[in-house]
C-alpha cells in the first residue's frame, strides 16, 4: 500500500505571516550587509521595497517576470496621447498590481506628473498592520 500524504491536517488555518526581506539600496543596486550579514528589512521597508522593484520592472519583457511588473514604459515619452488617458492607465496598472500583494490593502492619493526624462509617482499604501506610508517612485525611460 502507498502512504498518502495529507498535508491539510499539517499546515496550519492561518495565512502566512510577512516574511523576511533583505535590505536593498536602491541608490547603489546592492543589499545591504553589516558585520559580513544582510541586514533585515522592517515591515515598511520590505513593502517599499516590493512596490520600488514591482514598478520598476517591465511585465512581460523577461519570461519570468510574466505576471509581475507593470506596462508603463510605453506611456514614458509619448505626447501624443491625452495627459488624462495617461495618468488613468497608470494609475489603474499600478493599483492593480500593488493591491495583489497580500499585506497592502488599499492605494490613496494618488498622482503623476510628468519629468523630461519619465515620471513621478506618488500614492499612499494602506497595509494590513494599518500603517499607511506615502511612496514616491520616478520611472525613467
Amino acid at each position: 500500500m502507498i502512504p498518502t500524504n495529507n498535508t491539510a491536517s499539517i499546515l496550519p488555518a492561518t495565512a502566512i505571516p510577512f516574511g523576511l526581506a533583505p535590505l536593498f539600496d536602491f541608490e547603489t543596486g546592492q543589499t545591504v550587509f553589516q558585520d559580513g550579514r544582510p541586514v533585515m528589512a522592517d515591515y515598511g521597508q520590505a513593502i517599499e521595497q516590493w512596490v520600488r522593484m514591482l514598478l520598476g520592472t517591465e511585465r512581460g519583457k523577461y519570461p519570468i517576470y510574466s505576471d509581475f511588473g507593470v506596462s508603463l514604459y510605453q506611456f514614458i515619452g509619448r505626447r501624443d496621447l491625452p495627459v488624462g488617458v495617461v495618468d488613468s492607465e497608470v494609475k489603474r496598472q499600478v493599483s492593480e498590481q500593488l493591491l495583489m500583494h497580500p499585506e497592502i490593502t488599499g492605494i490613496t492619493g494618488f498622482s503623476t506628473k510628468r519629468t523630461p526624462k519619465g515620471a513621478e509617482i506618488s500614492f499612499m499604501v494602506q497595509t494590513k498592520q494599518g500603517a499607511a506610508q506615502r511612496l514616491e517612485v520616478r520611472l525613467n525611460g
